[in-house]
């Protein structure tokens, strides 16, 4: 008498809980002596991975949903329009802290095709998300890329990241920008790979050890492919670093913007220094804008001008002075890595 033979099912395990889709990692299960199956295309499971989720939930339809939305946001320059896309979502969606601290989701698959989940939780339709007004990593991932493809985009990618000495790992969006990739992740600024990098490290505290890139191409659905996977010399050897050129050209461009909005101010680079000489009375403000020194990029220099500028005017106290004085001047200094904007008015 033949003894049985003992067939191993799949063990597929998605951390989604603290915001991550992994790698699909495996351990063996007995079910039957049924042949294993190819997985059913978009199946519950798919719901659970970074790479199948995209493909499965970013549809034509889905992306019509969009349309209205990517109507108000789009300028026509991708730079203007990824930026755009990330004041959206700062706005409108908040981050899931509740989905975030679930546990991770297990998913077995065993050889008869049967699928157990427990645990966890799915990622989130783009419409979704934006119905409910919230989501992790994961699911703005999603929903940045679809934005993307509802703008007419027909091609963007994403990052599948891991952390040192850690089991919770993020995901993000990216956009492909003459030659370089530029991280989009739930609000402004856009990051080059370096400053991305950095970010965690010397902001959140964590450590990259590796990303996979994956590319994500549109053309009536949404269809990626796993392109290569980052180091840190990845990351930081796409690293630009602020300069006082950038300092120069920063200030020079703020003004011109103050100047054009209220005719009452005339410039005057004699209050660079910040002394009131000549002048009956004065103040001064000062913005600090954290870590926006390692973010800024040459390639993003118009919109963080735009963001510096609305930074100072939409204070409400420091409209009224825009408004009240009649000379000024603007200095942009780095402190470390924080950004810092020298507004100085006076008065004769």
């Amino acid at each position: 008498m033949k003894s049985k033979m003992t067939l191993i099912a799949l063990i597929l395990l998605s951390v989604v809980g603290g915001c991550i889709s992994s790698p699909r990692l495996y351990s063996p299960s007995i079910e039957s002596e049924i042949p294993s199956t190819p997985l059913e295309a978009c199946g519950e499971e798919s719901y659970y991975f970074l790479d199948s989720a995209i493909e499965c939930l970013i549809t034509p339809e889905e992306v019509e949903t969009l349309l209205p939305i990517a109507d108000e946001l789009q300028e026509g320059d991708i730079r203007e329009d990824v930026w755009k896309i990330l004041e959206w979502e700062e706005d409108n969606i908040r981050y899931d802290f509740e989905k975030a601290s679930l546990s991770p989701a297990k998913i077995t698959t065993y050889l008869t095709g049967r699928v157990e989940i427990t645990g966890g939780s799915k990622i989130q339709s783009p419409s979704e998300t934006v119905t409910l007004g919230k989501g992790i990593c994961t699911d703005y991932t999603v929903l940045t890329i679809a934005l993307l493809f509802a703008m007419n985009y027909t091609e963007a990618y994403a990052l599948e990241i891991n952390f040192e000495n850690s089991e919770v790992g993020h995901t993000a969006a990216l956009a492909k920008i003459g030659g370089k990739f530029f991280v989009l992740d739930q609000k402004p600024p856009v990051m080059d790979l370096g400053s991305y990098y950095l970010h965690w490290k010397k902001v959140e505290g964590k450590a990259i050890s590796n990303a996979t890139l994956y590319r994500v191409r549109w053309s009536g659905g949404a269809d990626v492919e796993k392109l290569a996977v980052l180091y840190s010399s990845d990351f930081l050897n796409e690293d630009y670093v602020f300069t006082h050129f950038d300092a120069v050209r920063l200030t020079r461009e703020v003004v011109e913007k103050i100047e054009d909005e209220f005719p009452n101010l005339k410039k005057d680079e004699n209050l660079k220094s910040g002394k009131l000489i000549g002048y009956s009375s004065g103040k001064k403000w000062t913005i600090t804008l954290p870590n926006f020194a390692m973010y800024y990029s040459p390639e993003f220099h118009e919109q963080f001008v735009d963001y510096i500028y609305s930074s100072i005017k939409d204070t409400p106290e420091i409209l009224a002075d825009l408004r009240d004085y009649r000379f000024f001047w603007v200095n942009a200094e780095t402190e470390g890595d924080d950004l810092k904007i020298e507004l100085i008015l006076a008065r004769k």
